[in-house]
């Protein structure tokens, strides 16, 4: 795709990100503890340098900004700098490694190269880099005589959750050894305890999974995704199939997000069971690093199953509500617990983690503040997929132009989500063919005002010979919809099309990207409530019932 540009909210998101965040990063800075190897208190500074600067790349592909893509160039070979000899890129000493966060960080490490080499500049010496990393982590497991699941945190599924990048590393270079190490972390299971892939096979919950740890858990079933993709195996894609149910059925909260079982502790719980249930501090609380690791494995799952629409309605949810959400509204921050509070939450910028933990500041760094622009960078792959630019399918409306290699334009006009009318035109003659999602909530679709037949679910095919002057106008019912809770609490949430509405406790909210009134309550559209990112600002979501209708619980595996 030669030309990609968004311009509603996401692409306003994306904007904000790359301006007023990454731009504003010092990159040597995160590389300098894989420098110094200094890393000796078990904490993670070393996930930053790749969280980040992976963020970068991939929001400049899309915003295209010369000032960050020179800061990218400098932060890749600041780390280049890092590597020893031996082909090692870690923030731990020596005696330290392949303890703690050690294999975690260099995982990130290993992906930042990994996007540089294939979005920015494939240059040798970056893809040698990632194969010296890669072979010294594998031959030190062997020296030291212990295996992944023997190392690093969370009963070795932090550790294995390198198979992803070790997956990653195979795309790019082809090469039989790589593909022979993910075979070896695959064979584990990933975790001390029982191996997670199997115990999907047979129907665990996640929560039952390893420890639960629902951001490191979550990352080893991407890397089995992506070793599917290229040894394909029955096995593999039910446990994948499986884990992404369970976690769409039980974890997933009502706004996209999920995965904090308390205020610190990132672990699945059945949150989606508890989002009513005040006053017990489990379930109310959203991990923005676990957002953009949902979204993550919502990509990899509409690889593995091309056809379905679930993984593009899931993404919708969580790119319109939780992730907007957690984004403080001039993109300088993020938040680190998103909440779907019943009795009035809140939310609040992230703060120094390891300051926090450890005393010691670490350049204003947070988990959630590296990973949130890179769940926005993801938008744009669920928006619009024209790998085969003779069949263009749209995934959702936001407003977008978008030109292909061979100069079909597409360009889509309307305020979506938010409003109930979307225009989509194919700039350019010829013959193609649209597959356009249908929403549950899409009343009508129209070619050149002529209505035609909607699919039961799923995706609707047009076909024809496309001029200028062709358009084709969704209409879309914004009202609002009444939704109850999967635990069958006395409870109802509100939803306008894909956007959940909460109640702020301002009122109302002059910049509010939609507004109803609903049972006497001034309702906004999630995203905008709480903006202010203050305990003085709170939102609420549920709301006790008043006898109304509400819909059925059966509705309810999609929220």
């Amino acid at each position: 795709m030669k030309k990609f540009l968004l311009h509603g909210a996401l692409g306003k998101a994306l904007r904000l990100s790359c301006e007023n965040r990454l731009k504003k990063v010092d990159y040597a800075a995160l590389a300098e503890p894989f420098l110094l190897r200094n890393e000796d208190d078990n904490a993670w500074r070393c996930e930053f340098w790749g969280k980040v600067i992976r963020s970068a790349i991939l929001t400049n592909h899309w915003v295209r900004d010369a000032e960050l893509a020179e800061k990218i160039r400098a932060g890749v070979q600041a780390i280049l700098k890092c590597q020893t000899a031996d082909g090692c890129i870690s923030s731990y000493p020596e005696n330290r490694q392949c303890q703690g966060w050690d294999i975690w960080g260099r995982k990130y490490v290993l992906l930042g190269l990994l996007r540089y080499y294939r979005h920015v500049d494939a240059d040798p010496g970056v893809l040698e880099a990632a194969c010296r990393l890669t072979d010294h982590l594998f031959r030190q497991l062997q020296s030291l005589g212990v295996t992944l699941v023997q190392t690093g945190n969370h009963g070795g599924l932090a550790s294995c959750s390198v198979l992803t990048a070790v997956m990653e590393l195979y795309s790019v270079c082809g090469e039989r050894r790589f593909l022979d190490y993910a075979e070896q972390i695959v064979r584990l299971g990933c975790n001390w305890t029982h191996d997670v892939f199997e115990a999907a096979r047979n129907g665990v919950l996640p929560s039952e999974m390893g420890n639960g740890k629902a951001y490191e858990l979550t990352s080893c079933f991407e890397g089995l995704a992506d070793y599917h993709l290229a040894v394909p195996d029955d096995r593999h894609l039910d446990a994948c199939r499986r884990y992404f149910e369970g976690v769409r059925n039980r974890e997933i909260f009502i706004t996209g997000t999920g995965g904090i079982k308390d205020r610190s502790g990132e672990f699945w719980c059945s949150g989606a069971f508890h989002q009513t249930q005040a006053g017990r501090g489990v379930g109310m609380f959203g991990e923005t690093c676990i957002t953009a690791t949902w979204l993550h494995y919502c990509l990899k799952m509409a690889r593995l199953e091309p056809d379905s629409p679930v993984p593009f309605q899931e993404a919708e949810k969580t790119l319109y509500n939780a992730l907007l959400g957690a984004m403080t509204p001039d993109g300088s921050n993020w938040c680190h617990q998103n909440p779907t509070p019943l009795t009035g939450g809140d939310r609040r910028p992230s703060t120094d983690q390891i300051l926090r933990v450890y005393g010691k500041p670490f350049h204003g760094n947070d988990c959630c503040r590296a990973q949130g622009p890179e769940g926005l960078a993801c938008a744009p792959f669920f928006i619009l997929d024209g790998a085969d630019e003779s069949v263009l399918t749209l995934n959702m409306y936001e407003a977008l132009d978008a030109e292909f290699s061979d100069g079909t334009r597409l360009a889509i006009a309307g305020g979506y989500p938010f409003s109930g009318e979307t225009t989509v035109r194919l700039v350019t003659p010829g013959a193609r063919t649209l597959r356009l999602r249908v929403p549950d909530f899409c009343r009508s679709i129209r070619v050149n005002g002529e209505p035609v037949a909607l699919p039961a679910d799923g995706y609707l095919e047009i076909t024809r010979s496309w001029t200028e002057a062709d358009a084709v106008s969704l209409h879309f019912d914004l009202s609002p919809r009444e939704v109850a809770p999967p635990d069958g609490s006395p409870f109802t949430a509100v939803k306008c099309g894909a956007v959940v509405m909460a109640e702020d406790s301002r009122g109302s909210v002059p910049d509010a990207q939609l507004a109803v009134e609903w049972n006497g309550r001034q309702l906004v559209d999630y995203a905008t409530a709480g903006n202010a990112f203050s305990p003085d600002n709170t939102l609420r979501v549920w709301f006790p019932n008043q006898g109304a209708s509400r819909t059925s619980s059966a509705e309810i595996g999609s929220n």
